[in-house]
């Protein structure tokens, strides 16, 4: 990248008597007042798109391409490259211009803008010095609505949007979002046909120097003329849901065949009876004999988009008379059978493989919009050599699965209408093979999906029942040695056991779709396992085999864990964000357990950890494998630490980089022996903390990204003191990965 943007001549297609448009320079006296950021969408002419501010990568990528555009790698070239911004004085004019009305919008309206160029070695670079000078503010403000019930409700309502405040800078901005609140307002508390265009300003600045005082009142056309009265709250009279597949036959009332009414709703349907009448009803929040909500519409939207089988909604009004309005829901049907495919390659602690799966969906199994799921799925892994002789592993496994969308036991339809909620029940089986065990996997899950169409990025889930079953039906003589003797600490963990857990998660988000702003998602998750089975073994004063209660013959783990996720982002623009990412968790085995289940067990390093170690291979600790091989069992703890920072920006093409530095660990709660150096310590843990850092490189093609990632080793907890600051790298000293999406 460096390379390009510095050997190539950036201005070797910028024409004889030209120069390029070098960079624009905005500097403002007061940026506690206006941020440059701000005023940069306004300029009418942008220099070339930069990598870390300095380097015009794309630009020396259009460079490198020859002249000839007969041949493809120079048009090639010139397609994922970007031509030379050519210096215009005229656009200069017009971005002056453009500020200074954009100042005055937002108060300004005494600034000035001077401009200033600089020209070097045929590059020019235009600096725009910003006077803000006193803005004008708002000295009164007030609101004229003649209609008593109307200025009620807009004095009343709570409200997330600012309302204009006395002290205010006079920012138009900030006056047409007041509009846009009061109407909405109105329009969700019955007033059909209020529209922000209804009200305007009126702004006197006769009072004071600097200072104006704000009226906003209802346009005089619609306080004179009754025919176009606003003021006129309107009911629903009748809500129609209409059922086609083809949205030219709806006004052909002769094919529609047959009319359900349900709870005061007409549902009507069309050839195709692809729905069940009940499901879209309990999906309407607009109720007959009800005033109108704009809200209710929205939710509406949102409640029927959400049903797998159908393709789009439309809902459309008509005035009835000066108080009635009816209501007309038409939902169009989507496919509802899918097929899908899979082939991936996988590297898993440097192991390569491949990996495939199948899956269908039927969208509206039994007409409720339920979704049943199916999937199997196959993999392949090398595992090297152990020893003098080659090993892979092989895993398959299938899943079924039925999604109900809405909560399966009793609840007040109140309530359930509150909420968007899925009911999840799923059956899965694995089947692993390695050289050093096979290893079967069965489980169940009930889950709970749901979220407030008030609080739509708020999510939570409830797993009401989690069932798996593990069983090792063949271990090598070896790995019994290893890790299964009686002495071993981590012996239940490669033992046939039973979990049955339960748990409740939430994630919320404040990320919006194209928009560049900054970001953040949090993520939660409490679980336990075993509790009741442990209470049931107490009450029936059940015997235990080998200090710990059974079912089934099998013995049952029991435990507690929390997880906590946050990550943080923050956009600079279109091309460059530095984003942050934290995640502690603890898991803590008790009563019939003495150690986590492997498979509830935490790990450390890997593409979406410290990125420095390979998976697996960091922790906990201080502990140090000396085998010479990955250690999964005694690489795993019961806490885990994850500190992360990493800045991404677009080069060319589809192509982005990163540079990153990770820091964490993992540890065990209790000290044991297998694990030496591992066990957590409040005077010790700050010193075990792992350090890498590195850089990537993604491949973003819109529906996935495909990541790079090469980290390095900067501080190991597992080596002696004087080795643990890594300076001099060596072939143990990094990690490559390979990964699909961000790391966070």
């Amino acid at each position: 990248m460096v390379l390009f943007a510095t050997s190539c001549s950036v201005v070797k297609y910028v024409p004889e008597g030209e120069t390029l448009l070098n960079r624009n320079r905005i500097k403002i006296n007061k940026h506690d007042k206006i941020k440059v950021d701000e005023l940069k969408p306004y300029l009418h002419q942008t220099q070339n798109q930069e990598v870390l501010s300095f380097m015009k990568v794309k630009l020396g990528v259009y460079s490198l391409s020859g002249a000839d555009t007969t041949k493809r790698v120079n048009r090639w070239l010139r397609k994922i490259g970007e031509p030379p911004v050519v210096y215009d004085p005229y656009l200069v004019g017009r971005s002056r211009n453009e500020l200074l009305r954009q100042l005055a919008n937002k108060g300004y309206m005494r600034a000035t803008v001077d401009t200033l160029t600089k020209t070097k070695r045929r590059r020019t670079t235009v600096f725009y010095n910003v006077q803000l000078n006193e803005p004008y503010i708002i000295n009164k403000y007030e609101l004229d609505l003649s209609n008593d019930s109307a200025l009620y409700f807009v004095n009343n309502a709570r409200d997330s949007l600012k309302r204009i405040q006395e002290g205010d800078i006079f920012d138009l901005a900030m006056m047409d979002a007041e509009r846009v609140r009061i109407a909405t307002i109105l329009r969700n508390r019955g007033y059909y046909n209020f529209n922000k265009d209804m009200l305007y300003f009126v702004a006197d600045s006769s009072s004071r120097v600097r200072t104006i005082d704000l009226k906003l009142a209802l346009h005089p056309m619609y306080e004179k003329n009754d025919s176009l009265s606003p003021y006129n709250r309107k009911r629903i009279r009748q809500v129609t849901i209409v059922m086609e597949d083809d949205p030219n036959e709806i006004e052909k009332q002769s094919d529609f065949t047959d009319t359900v009414c349900i709870d005061g709703y007409s549902v009507v349907y069309g050839a195709k009876r692809f729905i069940d009448a009940k499901t879209l009803v309990s999906k309407v929040f607009v109720t007959p004999g009800r005033y109108f909500s704009e809200f209710m519409v929205t939710q509406t939207h949102s409640a029927l988009n959400f049903l797998s089988p159908i393709k789009y909604v439309d809902i459309e009004f008509r005035q009835v008379n000066q108080e009635e309005i009816d209501c007309r829901i038409v939902v169009n049907p989507d496919r509802v059978h899918v097929v899908s495919a899979e082939l991936e390659g996988t590297n898993s602690a440097g192991n390569i493989g491949v990996a495939g799966s199948v899956g269908y969906q039927h969208k509206n199994i039994f007409r409720g919009a339920e979704t049943f799921k199916f999937s199997v799925r196959g993999a392949y892994e090398t595992m090297g050599h152990i020893g003098d002789a080659f090993y892979s592993s092989v895993e398959l496994g299938g899943n079924l699965g039925l999604d109900f969308p809405k909560f399966l036991f009793p609840l007040g339809n109140r309530f359930k209408k509150k909420l968007r909620a899925t009911t999840e029940i799923s059956l899965g089986y694995n089947y692993q093979k390695r050289p050093q065990y096979s290893r079967n996997i069965a489980n169940a899950n009930f889950r709970y999906v749901w979220n407030s169409y008030r609080k739509p990025k708020l999510k939570y889930s409830l797993d009401l029942f989690d069932f798996s079953y593990i069983y090792l039906p063949w271990i090598t003589q070896e790995f019994k040695d290893k890790y299964l003797s009686p002495s071993s600490s981590l012996r239940y963990s490669y033992e046939d056991h039973f979990i049955m857990r339960i748990g409740l998660g939430l994630t919320y988000t404040t990320k919006r779709e194209n928009r560049l702003q900054d970001f953040y998602t949090l993520r939660a998750r409490v679980r336990t396992a075993g509790n009741l089975l442990y209470g049931i073994s107490n009450m029936i004063k059940q015997e235990k085999v080998d200090g710990a209660y059974q079912i089934f013959k099998i013995r049952y783990a029991q435990f507690a864990k929390a997880d906590f996720d946050f990550a943080y982002t923050k956009v600079f623009g279109e091309r460059h964000q530095l984003a942050f990412h934290t995640a502690l968790g603890v898991a803590y085995p008790y009563g019939n357990a003495d150690i986590l289940p492997f498979e509830e067990r935490y790990y450390s390093g890997g593409a979406n950890s410290v990125r420095g170690w390979s998976v697996r291979t960091l922790g906990p600790g201080e502990f140090k494998n000396t085998s010479g091989d990955i250690d999964f069992m005694r690489q795993s703890g019961d806490i885990k630490f994850d500190l992360s920072c990493e800045y991404r920006v677009k080069l060319f093409w589809l192509l982005e980089g990163a540079l990153f530095v990770d820091a964490g660990n993992i540890w065990t709660i209790k000290d044991y022996a297998d694990q030496p150096g591992g066990v957590f310590r409040f005077n010790q843990f700050y010193k075990q903390i792992a350090c890498s850092y590195g850089l990537g490189l993604r491949a973003d093609f819109d529906f996935f990204i495909l990541r790079f990632d090469f980290g390095f080793k900067l501080y190991d907890p597992a080596r002696t003191a004087t080795e643990k600051w890594r300076t001099q790298i060596t072939k143990d000293d990094f990690a490559f990965h390979f990964a699909i999406g961000y790391p966070f």
